[in-house]
């Protein structure tokens, strides 16, 4: 197995389990604070003693598992320390700016992604909540599902009440904030949210699942949703290089020799073989192969210059990459002839 083939392994995780505790954005974002102004990794008992004046330990222990979860901590062997994706950030922010890392953070975590995504088409957050549970197998109790990403993505100012019919909503980024920084930031988390939820809406919730279940994130497809003008290569990149990750979950799940392929369209030769897709399925996955190599292999082989790749390339393969995955999805799990 080369290389190229190898890389996606390297990012991708075994089946996700969510686990979505009745804990505060408040402490979640305490310890994040702690952890991220401490020089040297710290052990959960230092970490409540930090916040002994606040919280019980085992609120604390339940906590820091979360932040584990939404990526504000990692763990290291017995010991706890700030996520680096995430540490700048949540140095420099006061404490009432804390909600924007947490953002952050939190709007790449896939449960209250989709459960955004069903507040959107105006859900109560009960059904919001309980289908989130059962898309994504997530055991903790509906009511404190529901609960925790209400108010997580209050604090996070992703949500809204309306103060007479009570109904949450996802607002528009929030104006006149004092730091030109921060509005920028919220600006682009807010795009970022949008494109993430356009995504699920593109692929599904259930193929948006597997994804998730797969340790596949659509996180660099939402940026790149974003970004696609200004970065048109990166972002057509970005879109091919999440179905050859696709692609290669699918085939170790239908049983087939992913050992021998050397890239995105052999991967769908052999899905192909195992009947698991149709003939135009294939023809699709060759055309997004070959978007794969003019945007990551240079030069190309025949003229031995690059690709230039325009928004508008960029743009045609981002919207063509979810769609294909739904339609893939849906005919190995239903049967369903659709694009």
């Amino acid at each position: 197995m080369n290389a190229f083939i190898k890389h996606p392994l390297s990012i991708l995780s075994m089946q996700t389990q969510f686990v979505i505790a009745d804990v505060s954005p408040e402490l979640l974002m305490d310890i994040a604070k702690v952890l991220s102004q401490s020089p040297h990794p710290l052990s959960k008992e230092d970490i409540a003693k930090s916040l002994e004046d606040k919280y019980k330990s085992s609120y604390v222990f339940t906590a820091l598992t979360q932040c584990i979860q939404l990526g504000l901590a990692t763990k290291q062997k017995d010991l706890f320390v700030s996520s680096e994706k995430h540490r700048d950030l949540i140095k420099r922010s006061e404490r009432p700016q804390l909600y924007l890392p947490f953002r952050v953070a939190l709007q790449e975590f896939p449960p209250f992604l989709l459960y955004a995504d069903f507040i959107s088409k105006a859900y109560s957050p009960e059904n919001a909540a309980t289908m989130t549970r059962g898309i994504l197998k997530i055991e903790s109790p509906r009511d404190k599902v529901e609960r925790a990403l209400r108010l997580w993505g209050i604090y996070a100012q992703l949500i809204t009440i309306d103060p007479q019919s009570g109904r949450l909503s996802i607002p528009e980024a929030e104006q006149g904030l004092p730091s030109e920084y921060v509005k920028n930031l919220l600006k682009a988390l807010q795009d970022e949210l949008k494109a993430g939820i356009f995504i699920i809406e593109t692929l599904s919730p259930p193929a948006y699942a597997y994804l998730t279940e797969k340790g596949i994130s659509i996180t660099d497809l939402s940026k790149a949703l974003v970004n696609y003008e200004k970065n048109p290569k990166p972002s057509a990149n970005s879109a091919s290089q999440t179905f050859e990750f696709f692609l290669y979950k699918l085939d170790e799940d239908i049983g087939a020799n992913v050992t021998a392929c050397k890239g995105l369209i052999e991967l769908a030769n052999e899905i192909r073989s195992k009947r698991a897709i149709l003939s135009n399925h294939a023809h699709i996955c060759h055309g997004i192969g070959g978007l794969r190599n003019i945007t990551s292999h240079t030069p190309d082989n025949e003229t031995g210059k690059p690709w230039s790749i325009t928004p508008q390339g960029a743009l045609s393969s981002l919207l063509c990459v979810p769609t294909t995955i739904r339609s893939i999805y849906l005919f190995w799990k239903e049967q369903k002839q659709e694009f």
